[in-house]
């Protein structure tokens, strides 16, 4: 009877516990590209609605080159401060977790990558200087950014308790690791193949959040997977600085070509719409404003270069404004939150093509004498066709036309027109030598 009572209480205790894990849930979101304000509120606020909505954890899906140093950390702290455990997975195959993404990794509770993934390239970029172990700098303010990234990345590896010096070595010296080579250094703690496979790998394992300790659960899970709403998504597709950049360069020529040949409406359409789009994605990315007046400046040096004669001296500043302008058009020491320099020329020489071909043709034709019309009169040559002094008739193209003269001409005499009234000429006659 003991033995029999025993088997029943214990098919009773796996079948609460079967019962008490059936409707456990856990949450699905995805950070896919750039590390950016909007794909940050997104995150934030998932993972805040994830605790409210008692979830077992978040698994963030990530693959991202890298972003925004300020966006970056508000991911970091929203994962430091959840009372459930945030698993990052590196997924797809091919996916990344550079620069900020691998920051983000080692933040979580539990760092997961799929086979055929890399971590790494955290090093702190400079638009004008970068700096390795081998290379020294009297740069105050880059090895300020340098040292405050390392001691940041540091304190996350303490605190997870992942491979310090390979975070440090991955921040001086821009290193990579695959993905198993982070988990043989203690970079990550799964290689998972997919979802179902890092569910696997996951059960069972305690997990340390802001204040206690949780033991995973995930037979018969369910997935609630939090997606971007459709403002979120344009934001985000907006929000990249790449494509701010690019919509600048767009509203500048498409509004500065309709001002310059009025009635065209498509230049000035697209570039009235591409104006709005940027005046969106400036809100929810960091410009410089510097950066902007030196791109300003350099569309202006091009275009005053086609009207005065400097022998190359303003396209050359205009070349130099435009570049530097570019590259501190965004406040990010990380790469990924930047614009890249292959970028920059290739904007540079469409711009210029653009500046120095259609913008030189439409100036050409604005400023080139009227051909046609009362205007086209102006210049023209004729003869006088009777005596007269003061008013009389002329001949020019083969017409006759009333003329006004300020001294007296004769028959014969060869006029030049020098002013138009209506329909009348006011002649001169030509000196001959």
């Amino acid at each position: 009877m003991k033995i029999r009572s025993f088997i029943i209480a214990l098919l009773g205790v796996i079948l609460l516990s079967q019962f008490a894990f059936a409707d456990e849930k856990y949450a699905l979101i995805e950070l896919n590209g750039s590390v950016n304000p909007v794909i940050a509120d997104y995150i934030v606020n998932s993972i805040k609605k994830a605790n409210q909505e008692n979830m077992q954890f978040v698994v963030m899906v990530m693959d991202t080159p890298g972003g925004l140093l300020n966006a970056m950390r508000d991911i970091i702290k929203s994962i430091l401060d959840s009372n459930i455990p945030v698993i990052v997975y590196t997924y797809p195959k091919g996916a990344q977790a550079a620069s900020a993404g691998g920051f983000i990794m080692i933040s979580a509770h539990i760092a997961a990558m799929s086979p055929g993934t890399e971590i790494g390239a955290m090093h702190p970029v400079s638009p004008f200087l970068n700096f390795s172990q081998d290379q020294k700098s009297d740069g105050i303010m880059e090895k300020k950014v340098l040292n405050d990234t390392v001691a940041y990345a540091r304190s996350l590896a303490q605190l997870r308790k992942r491979n310090v010096a390979w975070v440090e070595k991955a921040i001086r010296e821009a290193i990579s690791s695959t993905n198993n080579e982070a988990l043989r250094l203690g970079v990550i703690d799964i290689v998972a193949n997919d979802i179902d496979d890092l569910l696997k790998k996951i059960d069972g394992k305690l997990v340390k959040t802001k204040d206690k300790f949780v033991t995973l659960h995930t037979n018969n899970i369910q997935q609630v997977q939090y997606a971007m709403n459709w403002k979120e998504r344009v934001l985000n597709y907006f929000a990249d600085p790449q494509m701010v950049f690019f919509l600048f360069i767009i509203a500048v020529v498409g509004i500065g070509f309709e001002l310059k040949n009025p009635g065209m409406i498509v230049p000035g359409v697209i570039g009235a719409v591409a104006l709005f789009m940027f005046l969106l994605a400036i809100q929810v990315l960091p410009i410089n404003f510097a950066g902007l007046t030196l791109i300003i400046l350099a569309i202006v040096l091009f275009i005053l270069e086609l009207k005065f004669t400097s022998y190359g001296l303003l396209t050359l500043g205009g070349i130099i404004s435009f570049v530097l302008g570019s590259m501190i058009l965004f406040d990010s020491p990380l790469p990924g939150g930047q614009i890249p320099l292959t970028s920059v020329f290739t904007v540079l020489i469409v711009l210029l093509l653009f500046i120095f071909i259609v913008v030189r043709a439409v100036i050409k034709v604005h400023t080139k004498k009227a051909v046609t019309g009362i205007e086209g009169m102006l210049g023209e040559k004729g003869f006088v066709t009777s005596d007269f002094s003061g008013k009389g008739t002329v001949q020019v193209h083969g017409e006759l036309w009333n003329a006004y003269s300020d001294v007296p001409l004769i028959k014969g005499d060869e006029i030049i027109v020098k002013r138009v009234d209506g329909l009348t000429l006011y002649v001169e006659k030509v000196s001959r030598d």
